[in-house]
């Protein structure tokens, strides 16, 4: 048996092994992205960490993906005209939100 014949039988042993296991860590994405670094104050990681908590998100960076999701649908209707409300279930005040865009 050569040496590549060796390293070929390891690491098919090797692969063996590996298929009983589970995989480890989040799957991958199907879709290319972008990595962004972004300075942010210890205030707002506070925040982020609480609605973290809150939400039960699983990182801060889903709670800044779903921010930035619903920011993003805020912006589009406002460009189509439209506005933005909140309304509380309590006693059913209803608020606009102000975008400055």
């Amino acid at each position: 048996m050569t040496m590549t014949d060796t390293a070929h039988a390891a690491h098919a042993g090797s692969a063996d092994r590996m298929e009983g296991r589970k995989a480890r860590g989040r799957p991958r994405s199907t879709e290319s992205g972008n990595r962004l670094h972004i300075y942010i104050p210890e205030s707002l990681t506070a925040r982020l960490q609480e609605i973290q908590r809150e939400t039960h998100a699983s990182s801060i960076t889903e709670v800044v993906k779903a921010a930035l999701t619903l920011y993003a649908a805020a912006v589009e209707e406002h460009k189509r005209g439209g506005h933005v409300y909140l309304k509380r279930e309590d006693d059913g005040v209803e608020r606009q939100l102000a975008l400055f865009i």
